[in-house]
């Protein structure tokens, strides 16, 4: 593929070279990114060549979700344009049908503002919250046993290190919450910000899988992406709720070096987590955006 050159601003957009993988992932050392992850570089040509930018972009269906990355300095919003317009060249002719950014972004983040100057427009939004881990341990512990007796005995949670993924991707595919190679690639035991294999579980009914969490272990925060009961009785779901979270409460130290916990949910769905999380004395952050640009 030809470079594109901007001769105004001496910068080409093109494929990086084999020899150049390393410098160009250089740029994404801080994005976990999928090993099939296909590349775009913006490259300036003097006073020396250097990378000031790159997309990694990949197929879901008919979607084609990229990752932008940028040199500190650089100026995103000249830079981003031409390499979205090569990228939506590159995303047609594979036979796309959108452009989707793959992080949720808030409304006033740079690459938003990036975004909205090439024709995206927000697709759907999250909300998230934040409890003060102590407050939820605490709650959700008196809850527990509390109702331990209406537990069936049947029920158990599971280690997602002890399953595969395509043991819950049905069960969390109507959520929208991640999709099925983000779950995947997160599962990894080696996975860059992968998921915590041991902190998130799946909740069993005997033998039929009917509750998911999924969180990863950032610092002193838990960043939770998925948390799904599928049950049609009201209160067995709360029941399925707490038992996902008190299989942290028996696992994470009692040392203070997680604090915090984060619950994704949808703008309406979820309705659980935001009662819960308010309940236990945690706060809404800023919502966080899907921006997708139709080809």
């Amino acid at each position: 593929m030809s470079p594109t050159n901007t001769a105004a601003s001496d910068l080409a957009i093109r494929e990086p070279a084999q020899a150049e993988l390393e410098r160009v992932l250089y740029l994404f050392r801080k994005t976990p990114l999928y090993a099939e992850a296909r590349l775009l570089v913006a490259v300036r040509g003097r006073p020396v060549e250097r990378f000031v930018a790159a997309v990694a972009w990949w197929p879901e269906g008919m979607i084609a979700r990229f990752q932008l990355a940028c040199q500190p300095g650089a100026d995103r919003a000249a830079v981003a344009a031409p390499l979205i317009e090569r990228l939506a060249e590159c995303a047609h002719r594979a036979g796309m049908e959108a452009l989707h950014y793959a992080d949720l972004l808030p409304a006033n983040h740079e690459c938003a503002e990036v975004l909205r100057g090439q024709g995206f427009e927000r697709l759907r939004s999250e909300r998230s919250f934040e409890v003060p881990v102590p407050n939820l341990w605490t709650r959700v512990t008196q809850l527990y046993h509390k109702y331990q007796a209406e537990i069936p005995a049947g029920w158990r949670s599971d280690p997602i290190r002890l399953h595969s993924p395509e043991v819950i991707l049905d069960l969390i595919a109507p959520h929208r919450l991640l999709p099925p190679p983000e779950v995947r690639r997160s599962w990894q035991p080696n996975a860059v910000s992968g998921f915590d294999l041991d902190l998130s579980c799946i909740l069993f009914g005997r033998e039929r899988a009917f509750g998911a969490l999924l969180l990863r272990h950032l610092g002193d925060l838990l960043y939770v992406d998925v948390q799904v009961v599928h049950e049609p009785n009201p209160r067995l779901r709360s029941l399925g709720d707490v038992c996902l979270i008190y299989h942290d409460i028996v696992r994470v130290p009692r040392d203070g070096t997680i604090r915090r916990i984060q619950f994704r949910s949808g703008e309406t769905e979820h309705r659980q987590t935001a009662n819960l999380a308010l309940r236990t004395g945690g706060r809404e952050l800023p919502p966080r955006h899907v921006f997708a640009r139709k080809l």
